[in-house]
């Protein structure tokens, strides 16, 4: 089986909604892991992210702004050049959410993760136009995901430290 003919079968699944919907709780799995310092947890979440794309079939109908969407994605990762571009942007995306939970940076990994959610969206925006709006339902799915987590724990977090004050 050549390259592109493996593309061509990961992109029809990747066409699956659930495959879109997946991602953001791989990045909340990948803060965890960072959080906790845990490399083992850390590789295991970026494959299992990474192959999330073709875990589900192909689906039976095809959301046309979305297919858009995914054909610029595949002509990016399919062209040498710009794969050689395209991949380690979004690397520097996946590492700096990895750094800043790391060094246990709560408000940096949500910010670094809320401009990597809506950079998606404008990016697919620039390159398809109108049919960039397509990843949006499973962009504010992720942004309620991520932030709603991420707002419980700071509270959270003020809540222990304020008790913790009271106490001495």
């Amino acid at each position: 089986m050549e390259f592109q003919e493996i593309l061509d079968w990961a992109f029809q699944r990747h066409l699956n909604p659930l495959s879109w919907y997946i991602r953001p709780v791989f990045l909340v799995v990948l803060a965890y892991f960072a959080y906790k310092h845990n490399w083992k947890g850390l590789i295991i979440t970026f494959i299992l992210m990474m192959s999330s794309m073709v875990w589900f079939p192909p689906p039976e109908t095809i959301n046309s702004q979305m297919k858009a969407v995914l054909e610029m994605e595949e002509m990016l990762l399919s062209n040498p050049l710009s794969a050689i571009l395209t991949i380690p942007f979004m690397m520097v995306f996946v590492v700096s959410i990895g750094i800043a939970f790391w060094k246990h940076s709560l408000i940096l990994g949500l910010i670094i993760m809320n401009v990597t959610l809506i950079g998606k969206v404008v990016l697919s925006l620039f390159f398809t136009g109108e049919n960039g709006w397509a990843p949006l339902g499973n962009t504010i799915f992720g942004l309620i995901l991520v932030n709603g987590i991420g707002l419980f724990l700071i509270f959270r977090k003020n809540d222990i430290q304020k008790n913790q004050k009271n106490v001495h």
